[in-house]
């Protein structure tokens, strides 16, 4: 088992958030890491809740279709949701901005199962991923991502999305390396089959 995640094609390049945020959109279906909380990309949500007030602001729609773990923080469904840049929102989410969002029709919203969202990407259920947006506290030189404080969906969206961004976060612990267990072997049903954990130490 691995606390490493790694894309097949790797060419990684250095951006601030606001250039990471110009690779994104309208109308993307962008996923991100993030699990009730914990792991889940700060400031290059930020980022782009900027350029989506900016663009509202001369008549230009700009929203984004966003898939997660679980529920995230302020940065990333708040701030989002703030700039009214959520056009399809799943699964859960424990953000007050997104919920009125959600509420007044504003963001349409999916009440998917936590267990059932990465088997249904994997199938296709919510199209293409564009553009995957993934907290690490490093990249190593092979390319794998050593995760901050949550794994959630994270392999599902480094394997399924066109473009991935990594977002460093810098106060995470780097201690935190090898606290994941990551199973790569993943088969859809009916062939699911259980991590073969036969010895322990």
């Amino acid at each position: 088992m691995k606390d490493r995640i790694r894309n097949k094609d790797f060419a990684a390049r250095v951006m601030s958030a606001e250039d990471a945020a110009r690779l994104i959109h309208h109308n993307d279906l962008v996923v991100t890491s993030g699990f009730t909380g914990a792991g889940y990309p700060k400031a290059v949500p930020e980022a782009l809740a900027r350029r989506m007030t900016a663009a509202h602001g001369v008549g230009e729609a700009f929203s984004i279709r966003l898939l997660t773990g679980a529920s995230t923080g302020p940065q990333l469904d708040g701030a989002l949701a703030q700039a009214n840049g959520v056009a399809f929102r799943v699964p859960y989410n424990g953000d007050s901005a997104m919920r009125a969002r959600i509420n007044d029709g504003n963001t349409l919203y999916l009440d998917t199962h936590l267990r059932q969202v990465a088997q249904k990407a994997r199938q296709g259920q919510y199209g293409q991923p564009n553009v995957a947006i993934i907290e690490a506290i490093a990249v190593t030189a092979e390319g794998h991502l050593i995760l901050s404080s949550s794994v959630g969906n994270s392999p599902t969206w480094v394997q399924s999305a066109d473009k991935i961004i990594v977002e460093i976060n810098t106060w995470q612990n780097p201690e935190l390396a090898g606290i994941h267990d990551i199973w790569p072997d993943v088969h859809m049903p009916p062939e699911t089959r259980i991590i073969p954990l036969e010895q322990f130490h």
